[in-house]
């Protein structure tokens, strides 16, 4: 059975270990993302029933062998694939020159509107945290990496955990609805909801 430690994504520039413990190679780290992003591919047409490693290798375009190699199972998959879909999110804040609201509308466009197959893969995830306990820690790190950005770009401390939630809401609906669409639309609402800034 293989170490389900090779389902983790660890700090940005960590190695992550096959499942005999050595460190994967520069072709075995491709590989292992490629079946991730196939993961999310397969969560985003058809949730997380449809997460099988058939299914993600052929999204993926490598053999069924490197998906059972790399996750010991399905359970293996969507956490991985969390810990990979939060770990690109919380890099996109990181890489904010500035953490303005104008660059957060600029973020929030780019993963809802124009590269929404992560972010609708990554919310079927969040759901499926609600029943798996081994996802919850993932899915406050989403949260949490929200938050902190929230806070860099001037909201109050005694308000960020309520700005976060109506963002959160404002991501779901550009999910959704797909709007709004542009960044200055979306500035114009987290200037609404965020309200004056001191």
């Amino acid at each position: 059975m293989t170490d389900t430690t090779s389902g983790d994504d660890r700090a940005p520039g960590d190695r992550h270990l096959g499942p005999g413990g050595q460190a994967l190679t520069p072709k075995g780290e491709t590989r292992r993302r490629a079946l991730l992003d196939g993961v999310l591919a397969v969560l985003e047409t058809g949730g997380p029933s449809a997460v099988t490693h058939r299914a993600v290798a052929r999204a993926a375009g490598v053999p069924v062998s490197a998906a059972t190699y790399y996750f010991a199972g399905r359970d293996d998959l969507l956490r991985a694939a969390l810990r990979h879909a939060t770990t690109d999110w919380v890099r996109s804040f990181d890489r904010l020159e500035r953490a303005s609201l104008s660059d957060l509308a600029e973020t929030l466009v780019r993963y809802a509107i124009t590269e929404r197959g992560s972010a609708r893969a990554q919310y079927e995830l969040l759901f499926t945290a609600m029943r798996d306990e081994s996802l919850r820690e993932d899915a406050d790190l989403w949260y949490s990496s929200l938050e902190h950005v929230l806070g860099r770009a001037g909201v109050p401390a005694d308000r960020v955990d309520v700005v976060a939630l109506a963002v959160d809401g404002l991501i779901v609906r550009m999910l959704w609805r797909g709007e709004p669409a542009t960044v200055h639309a979306t500035e114009r609402v987290l200037r609404q909801i965020v309200g004056p800034l001191p």
